[in-house]
């Protein structure tokens, strides 16, 4: 059987936003299942000893990063505007995609699309539970899902999990992907997941 490919990543991450957007066409291309898997890069740099590496550690990096990401957007074919706020935690975001997952999977991930779209397509909060409500709603998703999430433990433990895999493997920045031994960062190396794959398919 194929290795997967992990997709991890943070909503606040515009490049993440980028490659939710590709990634899962690459595993269908090749038959490989995407496990995606938020997580908060903060605890990443915490626990790989990384400091004053975040956006916002100079704002010269922040206003980069954002520019950056709107051409890379627009490179995509993807609307991309800057957020209200940034940084911001998307801790419940990241527990409410968990709890969904748990019910189902595919479901889990039009709600993780749909909070990328929320912050970074249309510049709307996505940290409250009312922030969440319309896409509850558009989706069909049980509201209680999202309201108990910062109290579901099975959600909780799935994100220490990626968290602790994404160290394993390497990480240090966001979107992060591994597929067996092989780590790739950044949404611009999703054409070499890509390459990756179909050489393998070849040795195979």
């Amino acid at each position: 059987m194929s290795d997967p490919i992990e997709f991890f990543f943070e909503y606040v991450s515009p490049y993440a936003y980028i490659a939710a957007k590709q990634i899962d066409e690459v595993g269908k291309r090749h038959g490989v299942e995407v496990i995606w898997r938020p997580l908060s890069l903060g605890h990443v740099w915490k626990a790989i000893g990384a400091k004053n590496v975040g956006p916002s550690a100079t704002p010269q990096r922040s206003q980069y990063i954002l520019m950056d990401a709107g051409r890379s957007a627009k490179l995509a074919g993807l609307p991309m505007s800057a957020p209200a706020v940034f940084p911001v935690d998307a801790k419940l975001a990241r527990l409410a995609f968990y709890a969904v997952s748990q019910k189902d999977t595919e479901l889990g991930k039009k709600f993780a699309e749909a909070v990328f779209d929320k912050f970074w397509a249309k510049s709307e909060e996505v940290t409250e539970v009312s922030d969440l409500e319309g896409i509850t709603k558009d989706l069909g998703i049980d509201m209680s899902l999202i309201e108990g999430a910062p109290a579901n433990a099975d959600a909780k433990t799935a994100m220490i999990a990626s968290t602790d895999a994404a160290v394993e493997s390497g990480a240090f920045g966001m979107p992060w992907f591994r597929v067996g031994s092989q780590v790739f960062w950044g949404a611009d190396r999703i054409p070499h997941i890509d390459q990756y794959l179909g050489y393998k398919a070849k040795k195979s």
